[in-house]
């Protein structure tokens, strides 16, 4: 699950002390299924570290319904897709035993 919140942030300077005080007030909020975001919000970006996705906006997100098994292929084929390409997905899987070799 996935909670997305919008805020908006509201600061001052302390008189006594000198220091900014500040206050966050949440203005808006939803909740989303990471695997019904659709394709499009979703990328993966080797930048960020291993298995970590990055969704484009998360205010304004495409639901599209899915299988927890449709968005294990969504997933491989964005790496696979990805500047790691096929033999990056390859040694992941093997890392992580997502796949069984004979080895």
């Amino acid at each position: 699950m996935i909670l997305s919140l919008k805020h908006k942030v509201y600061c001052g300077k302390n008189k006594a002390t000198g220091l900014m005080d500040g206050v966050m007030e949440v203005v808006a909020h939803n909740t989303y299924d990471l695997k019904y975001l659709s394709s499009a919000d979703i990328s993966y970006n080797p930048a960020l570290g291993s298995g970590q996705l990055q969704v484009r906006d998360i205010h304004y997100v495409t639901l599209t319904k899915r299988t927890v098994w449709e968005f294990c292929q969504l997933l491989d084929r964005k790496v696979i897709g990805s500047k790691k390409g096929f033999k990056g997905w390859l040694e992941l899987a093997k890392t992580n035993g997502w796949i069984k070799t004979d080895e």
